[in-house]
């Protein structure tokens, strides 16, 4: 209900509007006909045992209700009633309660004037049987009507009435928003909230940034938070990576160096995804041109000397892996930023470049010289990229899109670094929105202070 709330309550305004306007619209008030036929008998004169007399009076008013049934009395009704009226729907339609010494009639229809002709000519009708009744000895008719009034009113409850379309409306748009709310969260798996992170991983949030490339308040303490990371064999590295495209996972790479490398932590950026490259193409649209490719010294203090743009030329990671270039080719130092190893030249097999010893390599030289190395790599669902280099840093930590990426996209990916021997070293939660995690009581704020 939490993510589908404000879409349910549309819903069911909607369908409320909607049902209450065409209940009201066509509603038609019902009309009930009915009467009480009283009869006389004269089978207590005839008979001298009384039960004998009301079997026998009994017996003919049932014989009169059977009568009354007939195709032949019916057909003839419904033929001068008229308005769609057919002697079918007559023998379902009419209500006939026999009694003692009675005979009840009803009839229910949307036309008054059919309702009271249907009655009165079935009132008729018993008249004519009665007449037809074996009379007794001296002539009279062993029954005789002496009541059969016919009363005509509008059923309650019915015609048209605003509160009572309203309130078959609201409980039809209630009805279909539930409907709606089941379907949207049995086909819906998206992961919206911190709520339905956790129920895939237990790791602390690191971070809730809602937009990665302008969240200057999350991406520092996201920073922080990575500079607390545990050395792997001397090395403090760190591997963000998403599940799948677009959720963000290069921008908050690119953020987060750039903010330890503000604070004054020795900072440098790897582009490991060898084939979106995002982090490259980000660096280059922030800086333009750089200082060149230089000596390592050169790189930090920015006094390189060398010809390149700002992402090391065309030369990067890739070039390192294949021994096509030293790491003092390939490192590019950005002015007040972390330093960036691009991706580099595109390669067919980046898996199998990424899987080498040079990798191992080249972070235990960047350890010596940078406090802190962060790599940005390739969703963990597109290819084996991500899941090679993760057993050899640090800590990796998924990069989560809200509303990006689905439930089981990210459980696949928890366990994918599972069966690699990973254990996350926390989760970054991108398009939380402005105001995520600043209440300290609220489920994201409790998650971030862990």
């Amino acid at each position: 209900m939490r993510h589908h709330w404000i879409s349910t309550v549309a819903v069911v305004l909607v369908a409320l509007v909607l049902v209450t306007a065409a209940h009201f619209s066509t509603s038609k008030p019902s009309y009930t006909s009915q009467t009480s036929i009283v009869f006389t008998s004269r089978a207590f004169e005839s008979f001298r045992d009384p039960d004998s007399a009301t079997a026998y009076t009994t017996s003919l008013i049932q014989s009169y209700t059977n009568y009354l049934q007939s195709a032949n009395v019916l057909n003839p009704i419904a033929e001068k009633a008229g308005n769609g009226v057919e002697g079918s729907a007559l023998q379902q339609s009419v209500q006939l309660k026999p009694g003692p010494l009675m005979l009840q009639i009803s009839y229910e229809n949307t036309d008054r004037g059919t309702a009271d002709l249907v009655v009165r000519e079935l009132v008729s009708a018993v008249r004519r049987a009665v007449s037809t009744t074996t009379p007794a000895a001296n002539g009279t008719p062993m029954l005789q009507i002496v009541q059969a009034g016919v009363i005509t009113d509008q059923v309650p409850g019915t015609g048209r009435s605003i509160p009572r379309s309203l309130v078959i409306g609201l409980v039809i748009g209630v009805i279909i928003g539930l409907v709606h709310l089941f379907l949207r969260a049995l086909l819906d798996s998206r992961v919206r909230d911190v709520e339905d992170v956790l129920e895939v991983t237990d790791a602390s949030v690191l971070g809730a940034l809602g937009d990665p490339a302008d969240s200057s308040e999350g991406i520092a303490v996201l920073a922080h938070n990575l500079g607390f990371v545990a050395p792997r064999e001397g090395v403090h590295s760190v591997l963000l990576v998403s599940s799948v495209p677009g959720e963000g996972a290069g921008a908050t790479a690119l953020g987060a160096a750039d903010a330890l490398a503000a604070s004054g932590t020795r900072t440098l950026l790897i582009d490991a995804d060898l084939r979106g490259r995002e982090v490259t193409r980000l660096a280059v649209n922030d800086t333009g041109s750089g200082t060149g490719n230089g000596t390592e010294s050169g790189n930090r203090n920015g006094t390189g000397t060398g010809a390149g743009s700002g992402t090391g030329g065309a030369r990067g990671l890739s070039d390192l892996l294949a021994e096509r270039a030293g790491l003092s080719d390939v490192v590019t130092h950005r002015e007040g930023v972390a330093d960036l190893l691009a991706a580099g030249s595109r390669v067919g097999n980046p898996a199998e470049l990424l899987a080498g010893g040079g990798l191992d390599s080249a972070l235990a030289r960047l350890g010596a010289d940078y406090d802190v190395v962060v790599l940005a790599g390739a969703p963990l669902l597109t290819g084996s990229d991500s899941l090679v280099i993760a057993p050899r840093v640090a800590a990796t930590v998924p990069v989560v899109g809200l509303g990006r990426v689905r439930k089981p996209d990210l459980l696949q990916a928890v366990e994918l670094l599972d069966a690699s021997g990973v254990v996350p070293g926390g989760v970054v939660l991108t398009g939380t929105g402005r105001a995520a995690g600043r209440d300290p009581y609220s489920a994201l704020g409790t998650a971030t202070a862990r």
